[in-house]
């Protein structure tokens, strides 16, 4: 799909242990929206490279972990 969608497409749901989210970079059984069900946050397993809107996300996904892991190497934001 090129707009995100809230629900899987057409059996996009189906992965293998090895399988990587797109937008969260992490095993699928670790991500917490493969499946979609929240009404504003799309269903990742329909998530492709060739959408720039499904980039958008994981660009923001990639940013918001990096922030994540500063926050946690200095909760004083002191470096």
């Amino acid at each position: 799909a090129e707009r995100p969608v809230a629900a899987p497409i057409e059996g996009n749901e189906a992965a293998c242990s090895n399988c990587y989210c797109l937008v969260c970079d992490a095993r699928v059984s670790e991500c917490r929206h493969w499946r979609g069900g929240e009404p504003r946050v799309p269903a990742h397993c329909n998530a492709h490279a060739g959408s720039a809107e499904w980039r958008t996300q994981r660009s923001n996904a990639k940013r918001q972990r990096t922030r994540s892991a500063r926050a946690a190497r200095d909760p004083l934001g002191l470096c």
